[in-house]
């Protein structure tokens, strides 16, 4: 008697394991569970043992965003800081997502795009986009990093020493570059060198003047990063730009000073080239890919026309 009562007490206890575990989150067809919030999330990796994301972190890691089969941003294979984690603006948002991560998770989130669309202009949203169809924007992310003040403080020194090293080398690559090429012109007070090859004539661009150039950008290295001449653009591989010549008007600063500069004083017809230092370019924050802090820019531009 007391043995069959031991088997039922034991069958018991399984029925209410299993029964308790039947009453768990299941996921949908394609894996992924609901929170309460709405917020969908399936985690491909998950690595529990970490350290857990908190609020105030910084997060490094690769992430894709899509939306109706759609890849609206992919950074897989460059991986960097992505975000901060902070309040979110609604219920089952993005920053709910990153705190269920753990340093080293991988994980997919669908957002329900109808909450997103409340924070953002139409023109905003992702192309097919239409509001109450219960459709969702999915974010796939590998959380690489997790930085903490310290290791903030850390990449902030380290990056502000590169700055320091790559300004104090800028005057050498510069004097190094003006003797390789045999320059005899002398700086003028900004530093910068116009090297008149052929003098134009007529009208000599000033203050107000409207001037069309061509032009070839090149780093001190003989790179070039940009041009509207395409005979040199043919050279580089690059034809996608366009071949017209640039116009602007000087002194309304739509170009960088050293172009204002430099130009100044010359005349249609004129050919010159401009050594420009990053303080008259585009200093310690570089431009886009092809132009790192503190670098010189050299230029080759001849003036179509002063009006």
């Amino acid at each position: 008697m007391k043995k069959n009562l031991l088997l039922f007490s034991m069958a018991a206890v399984c029925c209410l394991i299993v029964a308790s575990c039947n009453r768990g989150p299941k996921p949908d067809k394609d894996g992924f569970y609901t929170a309460e919030s709405g917020l969908m999330y399936k985690f491909i990796e998950k690595n529990e043992d970490a350290r857990m994301v908190e609020m105030d972190d910084l997060l490094e890691g690769e992430m894709a965003i899509y939306f109706e089969g759609d890849t609206l941003f992919n950074s897989f294979g460059h991986p960097d800081v992505f975000t901060r984690v902070e309040d979110d603006w609604f219920q089952g948002g993005h920053n709910e997502a990153f705190l269920m991560m753990h340093e080293g998770d991988h994980a997919v989130f669908g957002i329900a795009a109808d909450s997103v669309a409340k924070f953002l202009e139409p023109t905003q949203m992702p192309q097919g986009y239409k509001p109450n169809q219960n459709m969702r924007i999915y974010y796939d992310i590998h959380l690489t990093h997790i930085l903490t003040k310290e290791d903030i403080a850390q990449r902030e020194a380290q990056y502000m020493a590169e700055m320091t090293k790559m300004q104090e080398a800028e005057t050498e690559l510069i004097k190094q570059y003006i003797a390789d090429n045999k320059i005899t012109v002398k700086p003028t007070a900004s530093g910068m060198y116009v090297v008149v090859k052929k003098p134009g004539s007529g009208k000599k661009a000033e203050n107000g003047s409207t001037v069309s150039v061509y032009y070839a950008g090149r780093l001190l290295n003989g790179k070039l990063f940009d041009t509207n001449i395409e005979s040199e653009a043919r050279k580089e591989g690059r034809m996608g730009g366009h071949f017209q010549p640039f116009a602007f008007t000087i002194g309304q600063r739509s170009v960088i000073k050293g172009w204002e500069e430099g130009i100044t004083g010359l005349s249609k017809g004129a050919k010159a080239t401009l050594i420009i230092p990053s303080s008259m370019a585009y200093g310690a924050s570089g431009a886009g890919k092809d132009i790192p802090p503190f670098s010189p820019l050299v230029f080759d531009v001849e003036i179509v026309s002063v009006n």
